[in-house]
């Protein structure tokens, strides 16, 4: 009987999935008022746990896994929304690491279509990524959490995840060139884009090594707003990497911590390390209890797919999402400090509307031989023949292949490798998710 529910369940689910309207309605400066309207109507739930609100380019999903996973080590119960999924939309609601389940996601769409009604709005008024965050808004609240790690979906201003009350603290990572067409053609236009989620009343923290336009804008809107703004200098060392993890000494007037585990890779991750442990400084400020030994638990316990993960041993495997040009950055730098005996076979795909040319021009170096896949979204997608086509043009000796799937290109990844070989499958997160619905998960 139990098993017929769950059917019942899945088929309720798939069929509200479908009614949504998948429209991106980002960008849209009436959309933030509109949910306003629709989170006062639900009485509020945001102000029932403590929020953290992350904006920012590159970074948030890495910030967020490991604030989650520090304050999940102290006790607290937490909920983190976050954005793209990998392999199913409810991923991106998460409490204490456990996915949203179909039966929860449909009763607090339930608890939340009387009020839209109300208003006078149909549900298809209200998109998918605006339903979700919702959903998660209610379902946090039903769970009763302590703390709610909300990770905007693109840009700041008119994301859904801006229509909540002042948050305790306000964390932006790196803010680089991404999404141009949405949130504007300079660093100053999307920085200023992604600093209007700062509001009176919280907290904020960045990295100190945020690029100078971008900081000014945060400085002035944080200004303009009464926030505190905190970016500490600070002093960080790689002791030990592998490809298992790594082990970090980080120094600053806020904090000092030697010998600090994490079980991710990647240089990278020092930045948002550095920016975690700063928002960790300034919640303790806030009387916040958190121990040392919970920050070091957590940090080994970070739940991160795709960023720098190994997926398989034999042959090696590496996936990475990548999909903009300081994303490509961080990956092919550390790459060159963890692989230099490897020859590599990178499986690329990537979306149309990306700054794709940068990105090859950081990979190619670093390639033996490139496969292309088209990744699965019709709409965006870079066909697998252009994206073979354009690397040819930058560098003709360099082995590439369009590949017909995903499937395809691993099998002859696979089948051609050797001892000294490496597989990284980059680029699009839908990329990823071909991967991850292929089984190859990390072992």
């Amino acid at each position: 009987m139990r098993v017929l529910n769950q059917k019942i369940v899945h088929e309720m689910y798939q069929q509200l999935i479908d009614q949504f309207n998948q429209a991106r309605l980002v960008g849209d400066n009436n959309r933030v008022p509109l949910l306003r309207k629709i989170v006062a109507a639900l009485n509020h739930p945001d102000q029932h746990y403590h929020v953290i609100h992350i904006a920012g380019t590159n970074g948030k999903g890495s910030t967020g896994a490991m604030l989650s996973a520090i304050l999940e080590a102290q006790g607290y119960r937490v909920g983190r929304f976050n954005s793209p999924a990998i392999l199913n939309d409810r991923e991106q609601i998460q409490f204490n690491h456990q996915w949203i389940s179909e039966a929860a996601f449909i009763d607090s769409y339930n608890e939340i279509k009387p009020v839209v009604k109300r208003l006078g709005l149909s549900t298809t008024a209200i998109s998918i990524f605006e339903w979700q965050f919702l959903i998660s808004l209610i379902w946090y609240r039903n769970q009763q959490a302590d703390y709610v790690i909300l990770e905007a979906g693109l840009g700041g201003l008119t994301d859904a995840t801006n229509a909540i009350s002042a948050p305790q603290l306000t964390v932006f990572t790196k803010i680089a060139m991404d999404h141009m067409q949405i949130l504007g053609d300079t660093l100053v236009k999307i920085a200023t884009q992604k600093s209007k989620i700062i509001k009176p009343g919280t907290s904020a923290v960045t990295i100190n090594d945020q690029s100078p336009e971008a900081f000014e804008v945060l400085q002035k809107e944080a200004q303009k707003q009464g926030v505190a703004l905190t970016a500490p200098k600070t002093s960080a060392q790689v002791s030990a990497r592998s490809l298992t993890g790594m082990m970090v000494n980080l120094h600053s007037a806020l904090f000092d911590w030697p010998a600090l585990a994490l079980n991710v890779i990647g240089d990278f991750q020092v930045q948002n390390l550095t920016l975690v442990l700063t928002a960790v400084a300034v919640l303790k400020t806030q009387n916040v209890r958190i121990t040392d030994q919970a920050v070091r638990t957590g940090l080994q316990q970070i739940q991160l797919p795709d960023r720098l993960t190994v997926v398989s041993q034999k042959p090696l495997t590496i996936v990475d999402v990548a999909h903009n040009p300081d994303g490509m950055t961080a990956l092919t730098t550390s790459l060159k400090k963890l692989t230099r005996q490897y020859k590599i076979t990178w499986i690329l795909g990537f979306l149309a509307d990306k700054a794709v040319t940068p990105m090859l021009e950081l990979l190619l170096p670093l390639a033996d031989r490139v496969l292309t896949v088209t990744p699965d979204n019709p709409k965006r997608a870079l066909p697998a023949e252009k994206l073979a086509s354009d690397i040819r043009q930058l560098s003709p000796a360099t082995h590439t292949k369009a590949m017909a799937s995903m499937p395809e290109a691993l099998a002859l990844a696979r089948q051609t490798s050797s001892q000294s070989s490496l597989i990284v499958v980059a680029g699009s997160f839908y990329v990823a998710r071909e991967l991850a619905e292929m089984g190859v998960t990390h072992d």
